[in-house]
């Protein structure tokens, strides 16, 4: 699955890092666009259309007409056909990345699965994911689109939406940008087709492809004993019940990680930050796919691979469905675990985006919870020009992002703060935003973040203290907010010995003894 992040012009630049991916945010138009020609949804399956007006009309229906077997005329066209007879609605069929028609790839598809879509947007990647769990094969056709859908900027889009106006999300109505098709027909957009195939709503068996070969067990151990070994070790382990390996680049073990969190799951297992990590090679072999995140639960004296961290979206696993797989392993829910999907004050992570700005180093879900690379994990609510010059970046790149939200590294920010004294006024100014900020920028798996920028010394005394301290007085006298960011401030504390008795903490530590908190809060 490729395209894991956006980043766009003006992202930060650090040292080694993992190159761009380019992925987008998921985010969707909330307008509700008239569709007069939605009608023809539908109407291409397996290779017929099924046409309504009369034969020579070529004017488009004033309003959609409604669509009855009787009515549906059941001849075989030929794609010049098809093309002519659709156009009058809804444009001649425009050809996608891969210089082919968009109707020839879906009446060409067989008995296969075929996705149209913008291969970087997270329903792409469910419905990718969901198809891999599955061990089906299907082919990916790709087109641009732009962030939000706009009617005349994108002619594959346009025709697309024109054709399978079921292409919003309920509730909402954005409009996602992936369109999947099974032996033709079209049963949705990724997010709503990842969900039909889980369920079983969509049956894959007996599709052209079929089912990848999946290598035994012991050969894939023989090929990778080290590895073997360690899955086996956490798998011996009786106490074990819910066991979770994922690359942190990808989405989806955060979204594995955040599920377990707000259940309080306990769970075992490893992450890694390397893309081509043995570990994974060993899991994608032994499991016969290419995921990136893996999660197996304890079913008695077995384990059971249940599949990658997108499958455990709250859209893709209803709680019902957790619950009950969390139960059947006798998983233990009495752990607390910092999570990318909360804030430093405990509560949902919100969007350091604003609007459909794409360069500000956020995630394609516009939130600052990268857990690799340079950690983008701190929100600025107006980015200073001199950011970047003043942290040792190779290029001025702040300059055109300045009084713009911004995902910055930890290590960018703790240095700024501690090099205050080379930029007072600026320093001064700069402000988080700390309900975009993830917990997980409070733990000690980001220490050498916060004393390292790219081999400048920073201090974790001066880079901590002055986030705690904004975030304090940002959270205003709400009560909840406040003994939320004192207990993250309290239990660093206790784990780094920099922070305990620091002189330049004194005062905040006077401010937050001030708090009065329920107690384990």
């Amino acid at each position: 699955m490729a395209g894991l992040k956006a980043k766009g012009s003006g992202s930060e630049d650090f040292s080694g890092s993992d190159p761009e991916t380019g992925s987008a945010s998921e985010l969707r138009s909330q307008m509700s666009l008239p569709n007069p020609k939605g009608a023809l949804a539908g109407l291409l399956s397996l290779g017929f259309v099924l046409f309504l007006l009369a034969p020579g009309s070529v004017a488009a229906p004033k309003a959609p007409p409604s669509v009855t077997a009787d009515r549906l005329a059941a001849d075989t066209l030929s794609l010049a056909q098809v093309s002519a007879r659709v156009s009058d609605a809804c444009g001649m069929p425009p050809k996608l990345d891969d210089e082919q028609s968009v109707l020839s790839v879906i009446q060409n598809s067989g008995d296969g699965v075929v996705i149209i879509a913008n291969p970087q947007m997270r329903c792409t990647k469910a419905v990718e994911a969901a198809l891999t769990s599955k061990g089906a094969q299907y082919s990916l056709h790709s087109f641009a689109t732009s962030f939000q859908y706009q009617s005349g900027q994108s002619a594959v889009w346009d025709w697309l939406h024109c054709t399978y106006p079921d292409d919003r999300i309920e509730g909402n109505g954005m409009i996602m940008h992936s369109y999947v098709f099974v032996q033709g027909k079209f049963i949705g957009d990724g997010f709503a087709a990842a969900q039909k195939i889980e369920s079983g709503q969509v049956q894959l068996v007996g599709l052209a492809g079929g089912v990848p070969h999946q290598p035994p067990a012991k050969s894939c151990d023989s090929a990778h004993p080290h590895e073997a070994a360690t899955l086996h070790h956490f798998m011996g382990d009786v106490k074990s019940k819910v066991l979770l390996f994922g690359w942190l680049a990808c989405p989806c073990t955060g979204y594995a990680q955040g599920r377990f969190a707000a259940d309080g799951i306990c769970y075992e297992g490893r992450t890694w930050a390397d893309p081509d990590a043995k570990l994974m090679k060993y899991l994608q072999c032994r499991e016969g796919n290419e995921d990136h995140s893996f999660v197996y639960t304890r079913q008695g004296s077995s384990w059971k691979f249940d599949g990658n961290g997108f499958l455990f979206q709250d859209s893709a696993m209803p709680k019902h469905q957790f619950d009950l797989l969390m139960a059947s392993a006798g998983a233990k829910t009495s752990c607390q675990h910092a999570s990318i999907s909360r804030n430093l004050y405990g509560t949902p992570l919100e969007e350091c985006r604003v609007g459909d700005d794409m360069s500000g180093s956020w995630q394609d879900d516009g939130t600052c919870s990268e857990q690799v690379g340079g950690v983008h994990e701190i929100c600025i609510e107006s980015l200073p020009a001199d950011f970047s010059t003043e942290t040792h970046q190779s290029s001025p790149w702040s300059e055109a992002r300045a009084g713009k939200r911004h995902c910055v590294c930890v290590g960018a920010w703790s240095l700024y703060m501690t090099d205050a004294a080379k930029h007072p006024e600026q320093a001064a100014d700069i402000m988080p935003h700390c309900k975009a900020i993830p917990e997980t920028a409070l733990t000690k798996r980001y220490l050498s973040n916060w004393k390292d920028w790219n081999g400048y010394s920073a201090s974790v005394v001066h880079g901590v203290g002055e986030l705690v301290k904004r975030c304090i007085r940002q959270a205003g006298t709400d009560s909840g907010l406040q003994c939320g960011l004192k207990q993250h401030f309290t239990a660093l504390q206790q784990e780094v010995v920099e922070l305990k008795g620091a002189a330049a903490l004194q005062s905040l530590e006077a401010e937050l003894a001030q708090i009065s908190c329920p107690p384990g809060a």
